[in-house]
C-alpha cells in the first residue's frame, strides 16, 4: 500500500512541477535529435547570424522571404520553433579563453615567445568592453503532425522496440526511437537550416550532446565553459553498484541514466513571487504579454540590451496553430461587441484575416520569455537587471511585458533552452513573417569559430578572426584603406602578431615562427618587431630585424645571389632580374622597355653568370681576407683548395660538402656577378653576333650600348648594389626594411628610384618564400639533400609578405605585375600578401579583384567613400558604415569595416580593434609617442618603460599631453624647432624619475609596492 501512495504523490507532485526535473521532458537521442517522454522530436540549430551588414527593411524582406519557405510547415500544428538567444558579459573572459587566449599561450610557450603582459593585459582589458552571446533555433515536431495511420505505424514501432529491448528499469526510454517521427522531424530541421542558409544567414546542426552541455550552462551559469558531457544511448557506461540490500540488481545499474537527473545537479529555492536561486545565481523574468506595435528585428533589442551588460537570455516560440485558433477567437470577439475595448481586437482579427486570404501569410502563437540573473547575495543587482531587460523589452517597437508570471520558478524555466515547449507567456497570434523577425537570426557573424586574433562588434559581441588563412581561406591578400592616423599600421601590426600566435607557426620542423617581409616606408612596423624581439628574449632577438635600407656601407645587397651551391638562378630569381635590369634600363619618363631589350637582358644574365664558371674562364678568385669566417672554417677543417689561384666556387663546394652552409653561402657571394660584370657579359661575342646590329630609332644607338649606359649609371648611383652582399639577416624570421631612405618622391627620376627600391625590397623580404620542391631540377646534386629539407619546409610554412605606402609604385606597371603575379600565386606557395595605402585606387584593379580581406578604416572625402561603395559593392547598411562611422581611433579602440571571402561567402561586418595600452604603447607609430616611448626603452627598459608608459597614458597616447605643453612654451616664446623634443625629454624625465606626471608611478602611503624602487631609478 504505501509504495503505491508513494508513487501516486510523486505523481502528483510533478503534475504540479514541484520538483526541478518535472520541467525537464526530455527523454533520450536519436541521431541528431532529441526525444521527449512523449515520443516528440526536437534538434538544435546553433545560428551565428548574418554574413553581411543589413537595416531594418533589409531583415523585414528577409524574413517575408524566409515566410514563404516556412509557411506550409507551420500552416498546421505539429511543428514549432523556439527562436532562443543568450547574451553574457560575465561570461567573456571563458569565452575569450576559449576562443583566443587560450590557443595564444600554447603557441606562444611552444615557439618561445615571452607575451604574457601583453596576454594578461588582453584578459583583464577585453571582457569590461566585449560580452559572450549564442543563438540557436530548436525545432519541435511533435506526435500531432503525423496522420492517423502514421500513429498506429508510431506505436507500433514503440511496441516492437520496446519487446526488443526488455525490461530497462528506471532510464532512457530510448524504445520511443521512431523512424516515422525521425523522418518527419528531419525534413523540417532541414528546411528551416535552408531558409536560413539561403539568406546568408551561417548556421548548422548541432549534436545531442553539445545541446545538452549548452542547455545545463544556460540553467547553471557557473558552469559555464565546463568539460561536462551527457551520457546517451551509444555512449561508454560505467555500471552503477546497487545498494547492499537490494539481492536482484535491476538493467537500469547498467544503462544510461535518465537525463533529468544529468541535466540538474542542485535544485531551485524560490523567494518571494519573482526571485527563483538556481546554483550560484539568482533569477528574476519576465515575459511579453502584449506584442510589439511596431515588429523589429531581434538584433535591435540584443544590441540595446548588450551596450547595458547585463546577462540576460530569451525564448521566443512559435507554433504553427491551424486556422481554427483564430476562427475561435473572432468568433469570441464578436459576441462581445457591446463592450468598446473589443473593436480594436476585431480589427485585429480582421487584418489577420486578410493577410490570409489576399497574401496567403499565415498566422502563428507566438510566445516570448526573457530572465535575467545575478549573483544570490546581490538581490538588488537584481532587481535593477530585471528592471532595465523590461524597460528594454518594452522599447522594442512598444511591446508591454510583465514580471509578475504566477510561479516565478516555471517563468525562468521557460527561458531554459531545449527542455521543453512550455512557456508562462500569454500567446500572441502574430503573422509569420513578424515572428520571425523577432528571432534570433539577425546579429553579424564569424566566418571563424576562435582565431588568435579577437575584434568586437560596436555593441560588444565577440568576433573571432584567424589571421593564418586556413582552410576558410586558402587564398591571404589583404588591402589596408585609411588616411593617416585613422589605425591602419596599428591593425596591420595586430594582424602580425596574430599570425605569430597562430597555427601558422606550427610545421613539419616542429613550431617556429612564420616567415613575415614587410617593406615600410617610416617606422609603422618597428614597434611590432622590437615587441617580437623583447618577447623572444636576448638569445633569439635575431629572429626579428628591423633595419634602414641605406646606400651607405654595410648595407650592400648583391641582386645575383644564389642558393647555396648553385651556379645558375632558379627560375623565379631570373624572373626578378630580368624585371629589375629592365626598370633600370627604362627612361624615367617612360613605362615601356626599348624595343629588344627585354631579349638582350635575358641573355646578358645567362652571360653573366656563365663568365662566373670555371668553364666560363672568368671565375672569381679567392681572396684570403674578404670573409674571416671562411677563412678560419678553412683553416680548421683543413680544406685544400687545390689551385695556385683557387676560386671562390672551390671554397664553396668544400664547405658544402662539410654541410657548413652558412659559411658556403658568405663565400658563395663573392662568387656570383655584380652589377660590372654586365657590361663585361654584354660584350661577349655570343652577344654582339646577336644584338650589335641592333639600333635604337630613340636614340640612334646600339642596344648594347644603351645598355652599357645605364648599368654604368646605376652602379654610380646605387653602389651597394654593385659588391658582395653584406645586408646579412641570417636566420631571421621576421624582416622590415626601412625604405624612407632610399625611396623618395616628386620627380619622375625620383619615383623610378623608387619602384626599383620596391622592388629590390620584395627580393630581399620574398626571395626564399616562393621555394618549391619542384625547384629541386635546377640544384646541383651535392647540395640536393640539403635544399630537399628547405625548399620543403619554406614551402609548408606561412608566409606573409607586406607593402605600406603601396601609392609610391603608382605608374611602375613592372613592380605593379610582380605584385600581381605574387597574389595569383600566393596561395600555390602559401604566401600571404598584404597592401596599405591611403585610397582605394592606389592598390591597382588586379590586386582589388584578388584580395580576400579589405579593412576599410576611413576616406579622406565623399568621393573616396563613393568610390569604396561602389568598388566593394556594399550593402546599404555598410556604406552607412563608411560614409559615417569610421571616425579613426577612440578610446574604446579603432572601428573599421571588415570585408571577407572566406568560405566561398562574402562577410561585411563592422568591427572594433580594442587594445590594451600596453599594446597601444608597444605599437604605436604617432612620432611624439614613439620618440617618448624610445627615450624609456633606452633607461629603463622594454618592459618597465612600456608598464609606466601605460600606467600614466593608459590611453595609449601621449599626444594631448605633448601638445598642451608645445602650446605653453610656444606662448612663453622658445624656438618652435626646439619645442616638441623638449616637452618629450621632460616628460620622458619624469616618468623615469618619479615627479609631475611620473609621481601617479608611486605607491599611496601605507601600502607596500616595489614601484617606488623602480620609479626613483
Amino acid at each position: 500500500m504505501f509504495p503505491f501512495l508513494a508513487r501516486g504523490f510523486a505523481s502528483l507532485s510533478l503534475a504540479l512541477k514541484q520538483p526541478l526535473s518535472a520541467f525537464c521532458e526530455l527523454e533520450t537521442a536519436h541521431d541528431d535529435a532529441l526525444i521527449t517522454k512523449t515520443g516528440h522530436y526536437l534538434s538544435w540549430i546553433r545560428v551565428d547570424g548574418m554574413q553581411r551588414m543589413a537595416e531594418r527593411k533589409d531583415f523585414a524582406e528577409m524574413a517575408e522571404a524566409m515566410r514563404l519557405d516556412l509557411s506550409g510547415a507551420l500552416e498546421t500544428r505539429g511543428h514549432a520553433i523556439v527562436g532562443w538567444y543568450i547574451s553574457d558579459p560575465d561570461a567573456a573572459l571563458v569565452e575569450i579563453e576559449r576562443l583566443n587566449l587560450h590557443s595564444c599561450r600554447t603557441v606562444a610557450r611552444e615557439v618561445g615567445l615571452d607575451l604574457d603582459d601583453i596576454l594578461e593585459e588582453r584578459a583583464q582589458l577585453w571582457p569590461q568592453l566585449m560580452r559572450w552571446e549564442a543563438a540557436y533555433f530548436i525545432t519541435w515536431t511533435l506526435t500531432s503532425v503525423l496522420t492517423k495511420e502514421e500513429r498506429k505505424q508510431l506505436r507500433a514501432e514503440y511496441a516492437a522496440n520496446a519487446c526488443e529491448a526488455g525490461p530497462i528499469g528506471e532510464t532512457q526510454r530510448f524504445y520511443l526511437r521512431s523512424e516515422v517521427m525521425a523522418a518527419r522531424h528531419t525534413a523540417f530541421t532541414q528546411r528551416v537550416l535552408s531558409a536560413l542558409r539561403a539568406h546568408d544567414v551561417s548556421a548548422g546542426i548541432i549534436n545531442p550532446h553539445d545541446a545538452l552541455r549548452i542547455g545545463r550552462e544556460a540553467m547553471y551559469r557557473e558552469m559555464s565553459g565546463s568539460e561536462w558531457r551527457p551520457s546517451l544511448p551509444g555512449d561508454k557506461v560505467m555500471a552503477r553498484c546497487p545498494e547492499d540490500d537490494i539481492t536482484k540488481p535491476k538493467t537500469d545499474c547498467l544503462l544510461w541514466p535518465p537525463l533529468s537527473e544529468q541535466l540538474f545537479y542542485c535544485d531551485a529555492v524560490t523567494r518571494g513571487g519573482q526571485r527563483v536561486d538556481f546554483g550560484d545565481n539568482a533569477y528574476g523574468c519576465a515575459d511579453m504579454y502584449l506584442g510589439p506595435e511596431d515588429v523589429r528585428p531581434f538584433v535591435e533589442l540584443s544590441a540595446t540590451v548588450g551596450l547595458d551588460r547585463i546577462p540576460w537570455r530569451a525564448a521566443i516560440v512559435i507554433e504553427g496553430c491551424g486556422p481554427s485558433a483564430m476562427q475561435l477567437k473572432d468568433i469570441g470577439a464578436s459576441f462581445l461587441t457591446m463592450f468598446p475595448g473589443n473593436a480594436d481586437l476585431r480589427r485585429a482579427f480582421r487584418f489577420l484575416r486578410e493577410a490570409r486570404e489576399q497574401e496567403n501569410h499565415i498566422s502563428v502563437r507566438l510566445r516570448a520569455s526573457f530572465s535575467t540573473w545575478a549573483p544570490v547575495e546581490e538581490a538588488a543587482k537584481l532587481r535593477r537587471r530585471i528592471s532595465t531587460l523590461a524597460q528594454r523589452i518594452e522599447s522594442w517597437g512598444n511591446a508591454k511585458t510583465t514580471t509578475v508570471v504566477g510561479d516565478p520558478l516555471e517563468g525562468v524555466m521557460s527561458t531554459a533552452p531545449g527542455l521543453s515547449l512550455a512557456s508562462t507567456a500569454n500567446p500572441a497570434l502574430a503573422l509569420l513573417g513578424d515572428a520571425l523577425l523577432m528571432l534570433p537570426w539577425n546579429r553579424t557573424a564569424s566566418p571563424w569559430e576562435s582565431g588568435s586574433v579577437l575584434f568586437r562588434r560596436p555593441d560588444g559581441g565577440i568576433w573571432p578572426y584567424d589571421p593564418a588563412g586556413g582552410r576558410k581561406r586558402p587564398l591571404v591578400v589583404d588591402i589596408f584603406v585609411a588616411p593617416p592616423g585613422a589605425g591602419k599600421s596599428v591593425l596591420a601590426n595586430t594582424i602580425n602578431i596574430g599570425l605569430c600566435l597562430s597555427s601558422a607557426v606550427l610545421g613539419t620542423q616542429g613550431a617556429k615562427l612564420p616567415l613575415i617581409g614587410k617593406a615600410d616606408i617610416g617606422k609603422s612596423a618597428e614597434g611590432f618587431v622590437r615587441l617580437i624581439q623583447e618577447a623572444l628574449g636576448p638569445r633569439r632577438r635575431h629572429e626579428a630585424i628591423f633595419t634602414s635600407l641605406q646606400f651607405a656601407p654595410g648595407h650592400e645587397f648583391n641582386i645575383f645571389d644564389l642558393q647555396v651551391g648553385c651556379e645558375y638562378p632558379l627560375p623565379l630569381e631570373r624572373a626578378f632580374l630580368q624585371n629589375f635590369l629592365a626598370l633600370a634600363t627604362l627612361p624615367p619618363d617612360q613605362s615601356t622597355p626599348f624595343e629588344g631589350m627585354a631579349q638582350l637582358i635575358s641573355l646578358v644574365i645567362d652571360e653573366a653568370y656563365r663568365l662566373c664558371t670555371e668553364a666560363g674562364g672568368s671565375a672569381k678568385y679567392y681572396r684570403a681576407g674578404d670573409e674571416p669566417e671562411v677563412d678560419r672554417a678553412i683553416e680548421r677543417y683543413g680544406i685544400k683548395l687545390h689551385h695556385e689561384l683557387p676560386y671562390w666556387r672551390d671554397a664553396v663546394n668544400a664547405l658544402c660538402d662539410l654541410a657548413e652552409y652558412r659559411l658556403a653561402e658568405r663565400a658563395q657571394r663573392h662568387a656570383v656577378p655584380i652589377l660590372e660584370d654586365l657590361i663585361g657579359a654584354v660584350r661577349t661575342d655570343q652577344v654582339r653576333d646577336m644584338f650589335d646590329s641592333l639600333k635604337l630609332a630613340e636614340t640612334s644607338e646600339k642596344a648594347s650600348q644603351i645598355f652599357e649606359r645605364y648599368i654604368a649609371d646605376l652602379i654610380r648611383g646605387f653602389p651597394t648594389l654593385n659588391a658582395p652582399t653584406r645586408l646579412d639577416f641570417g636566420p631571421a624570421r621576421i624582416i622590415v626594411l626601412d625604405l624612407q631612405y632610399v625611396a623618395p618622391t616628386g620627380s619622375a627620376a625620383a619615383n623610378r628610384q623608387t619602384e626599383m627600391m620596391y622592388l629590390l625590397a620584395r627580393h630581399i623580404l620574398a626571395r626564399n618564400f616562393f621555394l618549391h620542391p619542384e625547384y629541386l631540377a635546377f640544384v646541383p646534386d651535392h647540395v640536393k639533400a640539403h635544399h630537399r629539407e628547405r625548399f620543403t619546409e619554406v614551402y609548408e610554412t606561412v608566409k606573409r609578405v607586406d607593402y605600406d605606402e603601396w601609392h609610391r609604385t603608382q605608374g611602375s606597371p613592372l613592380v605593379r605585375a610582380q605584385a600581381e603575379l605574387d597574389v595569383r600565386e600566393g596561395r600555390k606557395h602559401n604566401v600571404q600578401l598584404g597592401f596599405a595605402s591611403q585610397r582605394l585606387s592606389d592598390m591597382g584593379d588586379g590586386i582589388i579583384a584578388q584580395s580576400t580581406g579589405r579593412f576599410v578604416l576611413g576616406a579622406d572625402d565623399q568621393r573616396e567613400r563613393d568610390e569604396i561603395i561602389e568598388r566593394f559593392g556594399l550593402t546599404e547598411a555598410s556604406a552607412k558604415i563608411v560614409r559615417h562611422r569610421l571616425t579613426g581611433p577612440r578610446r574604446d579602440g579603432a572601428p573599421f569595416l571588415a570585408i571577407f571571402r572566406a568560405e566561398q561567402a562574402h562577410y561585411e561586418q563592422f568591427l572594433v580593434n580594442s587594445l590594451g595600452p600596453v599594446e597601444l604603447w608597444a605599437l604605436s607609430t604617432t612620432p611624439g609617442d614613439t620618440s617618448l616611448r624610445n627615450r624609456l626603452y633606452e633607461k629603463i627598459g622594454f618592459s618597465e618603460g612600456l608598464r609606466r608608459l601605460s600606467k600614466v597614458f593608459p590611453n595609449g597616447s601621449a599626444m594631448d599631453e605633448i601638445e598642451r605643453r608645445t602650446k605653453a612654451r610656444l606662448k612663453q616664446g622658445d624656438a618652435a624647432d626646439r619645442v616638441e623634443a623638449g616637452v618629450v625629454d621632460e616628460l620622458a624625465r619624469e616618468l623615469i624619475e618619479g615627479y609631475g606626471l611620473g609621481l601617479g608611478l608611486r605607491p599611496h602611503e601605507g601600502t607596500a609596492s616595489n614601484d617606488l624602487a623602480t620609479a626613483a631609478e
